[in-house]
């Protein structure tokens, strides 16, 4: 293994600290939509051919087979 002791020239400065944000981005109604958003991404992944069809046949297995 090959370790690179070597100190950098010139030094680099220590990173300056992020300031800290103190209001957030996003109010009440905007991470609803954000929320929203996402669990309409989600319900259109289960509706998608690939990974749709396997998550309704196992439910259509299972519920068959609780039926039996």
């Amino acid at each position: 293994m090959f370790l690179d002791v070597r100190d950098e020239w010139p030094p680099v400065p220590p990173p300056t600290p992020l300031p800290e944000s103190r209001k957030s981005r996003l109010g009440k109604r905007g991470e609803r939509i954000v929320g929203l958003i996402v669990a309409i991404n989600l319900g259109l992944l289960l509706l998608a051919p690939i990974a749709g069809s396997s998550v309704a046949h196992a439910l259509a297995a299972a519920f068959n087979a609780l039926h039996r």
